[in-house]
């Protein structure tokens, strides 16, 4: 029987949130298109255009929109079977609300493992794809700041990339002694990847040598960096989305970005920590089977839904915090989690005693 109870109650869960996932991603689709569509019209991208913008950014949304989904959906599907009379049933019968917790772990397990996967998998290529199909679609004249992005040889930056950003124009790489002086300036009108290093043509050095600044023509020079093209697509993005081995990469100084150290920490612990969201949204919103047909229920949706976007909010600042370096990573990544987890708890005893 309670096999039977425990498949309802999951088919109700996660057919609700689903809805609503589709829902919530669809709205913030139509709110994105509203804001580029003139720009896709104005590079002559056409309905095509639009359609491949939105498919892109499809990945993206739903990891954003799960975790409202999941407090959503739940809360509308409990508060529609206590309305109706089964919540009741049910606790008559001797279930708990940490029972119904108990029953209901699969639902948010099988979230976060959606989370999870589309984070590590197909948000990073999506947005990859993205910048290299909009790169690639700018007008030929438009004109773009010098970009900067610290590698293993020291800061380099360059004028221009091509769109899927193996070939740069204008490169400058400043390098630095043992003493962290400057020590030598390339100068190369190009650089293209080759697959494994960079190939600098029509390079100009200039090294400082006993106070003397030597000056060394090269038609081409094959340098190794920690920086490959997929770094150079993400070095404008403010928040690229990045796999767990890349940020690992980054950390190791494998790979060249052009974000802080912390910024990479940050986000590697919190793609660990993120997929919690879902359990601790159901956590928070169990309080809704609290709900009858005489007394309403509108306070434990209330009390649910501020909780629940608490939760997301003190998440997004203590995400901030972490990625400028003002407080340990660590404490970015769990610090809310732990903290509305504590509380989601402490109020479904406090409802279950009641």
């Amino acid at each position: 029987m309670t096999g039977v109870l425990a498949a309802y109650l999951r088919r109700r869960i996660l057919g609700q949130t689903l809805a609503l996932l589709a829902v919530l991603t669809a709205l913030m689709q139509v709110l994105e298109l509203l804001d580029v569509t003139t720009e896709i019209l104005d590079r002559q991208l056409g309905v095509a255009g639009l359609l491949r913008y939105a498919l892109l950014r499809t990945p993206s949304e739903l990891v954003v929109a799960l975790p409202l989904a999941a407090l959503l959906g739940t809360m509308a599907a409990l508060f529609a079977m206590a309305r109706s009379q089964e919540i009741t049933a049910m606790r008559v019968a001797g279930l708990s609300l940490r029972r119904l917790l108990l029953l209901l772990l699969p639902v948010p397990l099988l979230l976060a493992l959606a989370q999870f996967a589309l984070s590590q998998t197909l948000v990073p290529y999506a947005q990859d794809a993205l910048k290299s199909w909009w790169d690639a679609s700018a007008p030929a004249d438009e004109t773009q700041d010098p970009r900067w992005v610290r590698t293993r040889a020291g800061p380099l930056s360059f004028a221009r990339a091509s769109h899927d950003g193996s070939q740069l124009s204008g490169v400058r790489l400043y390098q630095p002694d043992a003493q962290g002086q400057f020590a030598q300036r390339l100068s190369a009108r190009s650089a293209r990847w080759d697959g494994h290093d960079w190939t600098l043509e029509q390079v100009e050095e200039l090294q400082v040598q006993d106070q003397q600044v030597v000056r060394v023509q090269r038609a081409s020079l094959r340098l190794a960096l920690n920086l490959r093209p997929d770094d150079v697509l993400r070095l404008d993005v403010v928040q690229p989305q990045l796999s767990s081995i890349i940020l690992i990469d980054l950390i190791a100084g494998e790979r060249a970005g052009a974000q802080p150290l912390s910024y990479y920490q940050t986000v590697l612990l919190r793609s660990y920590t993120a997929p919690l969201g879902a359990f601790i949204m159901l956590l928070l919103a169990l309080p809704a089977a609290r709900a009858s047909s005489r007394s309403g229920g509108g306070s434990a949706l209330l009390v649910a839904l501020m909780l629940g976007l608490g939760f997301l909010l003190c998440d997004g600042i203590a995400a901030a915090l972490g990625t400028s370096g003002r407080v340990p990573a660590m404490a970015a990544a769990i610090a809310a989690p732990l903290l509305f987890a504590l509380i989601g708890y402490t109020n479904l005893y406090r409802c279950d005693r009641s």
